[in-house]
């Protein structure tokens, strides 16, 4: 029998973590484990996590070591990184914020990429305004059914709270989500070095003893430690949703761990390290299929969707949609621009079928050709002329602007 090997083992003469090329979840026991030792052999205060050897990491790995390392850092270690020696995988260490939330005294000249980079949540007033973030970004790069859109802020916004209601980390809880346009999904995933769900359910289900039997638990329907801290649905419908769109979940929490590519392809592994605290990662298809009501409809009352759609674009006054484009992205001047603004409002037309949209071109006093062509050129195309028409109401439009478009829509026109 060949010994087992830990994909990130402890250096003493370095006094280093060494990481392997691949940084996922299933790395994070053998994480703790190496932590558990430099600690054990008392060589200092001061610890190297060494990732020199890293070609290719994932949120569902990186933000577990994060949410450690936070820890350590707040009970007075000094924790010190080597950055990975290929160029793409450092820069993506930069862009991600992963560099300065494992070091904050990093300085590498990369300004953080918003698309993917990570939010740290210490309580409940701070999960809106996150939630919000990262879903004006996602509707900006990837076209969502209304289903879809619905059930990714409830998933995140659920299992952040969870951070707060259940884990009582004192370092809050790190959530990363990214979308993935090409493979027609997203993906999110929420970690904490709190106390996990075993000690969490405990309270409320005492005959509970291992991490596996925590986590069979806690995708259940209604279970929780304290009704009066939450419905105990949040897991269960991360676990509907992610399946039924044809996505995946992943919880790793104590030395258990639960795969479900599907809602009734379960795989349960129990390892002999310990990671304190609990990592949740998903992914979420692109399902025209999916229902959101049939997904989160637990009881007797139907789920009604309440999205950022209807908290931010919807008008008050009318059954309609509006935007300032000034708001909603980072200048006019280039076509990367109007892509996302005309993706954000494909997004908008699925989640609201009938309804206008209002767009306010106020405070812009020119736009790039490049930008007329991609967000509008190519929606009126997309949607053709007699719909495009009827659903987008131009205000505040000064006449440089108003020729730009008209041009940028006949040229596409022409071409198509």
């Amino acid at each position: 029998m060949t010994d087992y090997k830990p994909l990130v083992r402890y250096n003493s003469f370095r006094n280093s973590i060494i990481f392997p090329s691949r940084v996922a979840s299933g790395l994070l026991p053998d994480f703790a484990a190496a932590v558990n030792i430099w600690q054990k052999r008392k060589r200092g205060n001061s610890l190297i996590l060494d990732f020199s050897n890293v070609d290719k990491a994932f949120a569902n790995g990186m933000l577990g070591v994060i949410a450690i390392v936070t820890e350590l850092r707040r009970q007075g270690s000094v924790v010190d990184i080597h950055l990975p020696t290929t160029e793409s995988a450092r820069t993506f260490f930069a862009t991600t914020s992963w560099t300065h939330l494992l070091n904050p005294a990093y300085k590498d000249g990369y300004k953080p990429n918003r698309k993917h980079f990570v939010k740290h949540f210490g309580s409940f007033e701070e999960i809106p305004p996150i939630i919000n973030h990262f879903m004006e970004i996602i509707i900006g790069h990837i076209q969502m059914p209304k289903d879809v859109l619905a059930a990714l802020e409830w998933s995140i916004t659920e299992i952040c709270d969870n951070v707060i209601n259940h884990a009582e980390s004192e370092t809050g809880g790190f959530l990363q989500v990214i979308a993935y346009p090409q493979n027609d999904l997203v993906a999110f995933t929420v970690a904490d070095a709190g106390k996990g769900i075993l000690q969490s359910l405990k309270e409320g289900v005492p005959a509970l003893t291992t991490d596996l039997e925590a986590i069979e638990e806690a995708i259940k329907v209604g279970v929780t430690r304290n009704k009066n801290a939450g419905q105990g649905n949040g897991l269960a419908g991360t676990l509907r949703i992610t399946t039924m769109t044809g996505g995946s979940l992943d919880i790793l929490t104590g030395t258990g761990r639960l795969l479900l590519e599907k809602e009734d392809q379960r795989t349960f592994n129990s390892s002999t390290k310990r990671f304190p605290g609990t990592c949740v990662s998903g992914q979420i298809k692109m399902s025209h299929e999916f229902s959101v009501v049939e997904a989160l409809s637990f009881g007797p009352i139907d789920y009604t969707p309440y999205t950022i759609v209807d908290a931010k674009y919807e008008k008050e006054e009318e059954d309609a949609l509006y935007f300032k484009v000034s708001e909603q992205v980072e200048g006019a001047g280039t076509r990367a621009a109007g892509r996302e603004l005309r993706i954000k409002v494909l997004n908008l037309l699925n989640a609201k079928p009938d309804y206008p949209i209002y767009v306010d071109w106020e405070d812009v006093g020119i736009i790039a050709s490049s930008f007329a062509d991609e967000f509008l050129g190519k929606l009126f195309v997309e949607i053709e002329q007699s719909k495009f028409e009827s659903i987008i109401r131009p205000i505040n439009m000064n006449e440089i602007v108003e020729h730009i478009i008209s041009k940028a829509i006949t040229e596409r026109s022409a071409t198509g």
